[in-house]
């Protein structure tokens, strides 16, 4: 039955994709290939999990080559200037992305992350928690359900997320005019990669009134896409960070207590840090 619930799943999704087509008639290329290519993947995930089967990818293709897939082995502890958030010189960053709705998306990535993040609620003792970049809130409402929590996001997902969940708090992401805000714990899971000055987003972090902060992110060299000097392959992705140059680049703004990678089929990594005014 879940398994045909799922196939149900995947019909309605074309039906709203072919919705989004009629509303936004000529988007671009790069733009529909990769939506709909994610859209496949993630149904692909949903529908095989359903039948207790996850995809892994164990295997490259034969015709893939290993040498140009990593960096080279005396730039892995590289660390980058400042103003350019501490990537590695001549790395090249996206000008712009795509636009990346997570509304469809369950726990299918950084699942792990906010289970981590659980085990520190718990263990120190907080009450609150708020979600940076939140998206569908699937995960933050799976391991914080019963706690209160706060949401945020941009609007398109702020009028979805009122829709689902109109009992919980939600706000709209800006990070030009942070909200005045207090929570014991603040994540942003696979957030900062996503945004063109990221920057922004370790001030707008800065401006909550927290006691930790958990971000992750992707390990650039984890993936092993031969990207190293950039762009991502991830067409929404502005830059990806290795593990050396992401510590590296928040520890210019939070206190790092640790670094570790938390999924490494997925190429993340995961840091819990406090607030430089925090003891």
């Amino acid at each position: 039955m879940r398994f045909c619930a799922f196939l149900l799943q995947f019909v309605e999704s074309f039906v709203v994709g072919r919705a989004d087509l009629r509303r936004n008639p000529q988007p671009s290329m790069a733009n529909l290939r990769w939506t709909s290519s994610k859209r496949l993947k993630l149904l692909a995930h949903r529908c095989l999990r359903a039948v207790g089967l996850e995809i892994r990818r164990t295997q490259r293709a034969a015709n893939e080559r290993i040498m140009g897939s990593f960096p080279p082995h005396r730039e892995h502890s590289v660390i980058g200037r400042a103003e350019n958030y501490f990537i590695h010189d001549g790395y090249r960053h996206r000008a712009g992305g795509i636009y990346y709705d997570d509304t469809e998306n369950s726990d299918e990535w950084q699942d792990e992350v906010y289970k981590f993040a659980r085990e520190v609620f718990d263990e120190r003792e907080l009450k609150t928690v708020c979600d940076v970049g939140c998206g569908s809130a699937y995960k933050l409402l799976k391991h914080f359900r019963d706690r209160s929590v706060i949401g945020l996001d941009v609007a398109e997902t702020c009028v979805w997320l009122k829709r689902q969940y109109p009992h919980l708090t939600w706000l709209e992401l800006d990070f030009k005019d942070p909200p005045s805000l207090q929570a014991d714990l603040t994540i942003a899971a696979d957030v900062i990669e996503h945004s063109i000055d990221p920057d922004y987003l370790l001030s707008y972090l800065a401006t909550i009134n927290s006691e930790y902060v958990i971000l992750s992110t992707p390990d650039r060299n984890l993936l092993r896409a031969g990207t190293h000097d950039g762009p991502p392959r991830n067409p929404a992705h502005m830059r990806e960070w290795s593990f050396a140059e992401f510590e590296a680049y928040v520890a210019s703004r939070f206190h790092v207590l640790e670094h570790f990678i938390s999924n490494s089929a997925q190429g993340t990594q995961c840091l819990l840090c406090t607030p430089r005014s925090a003891r």
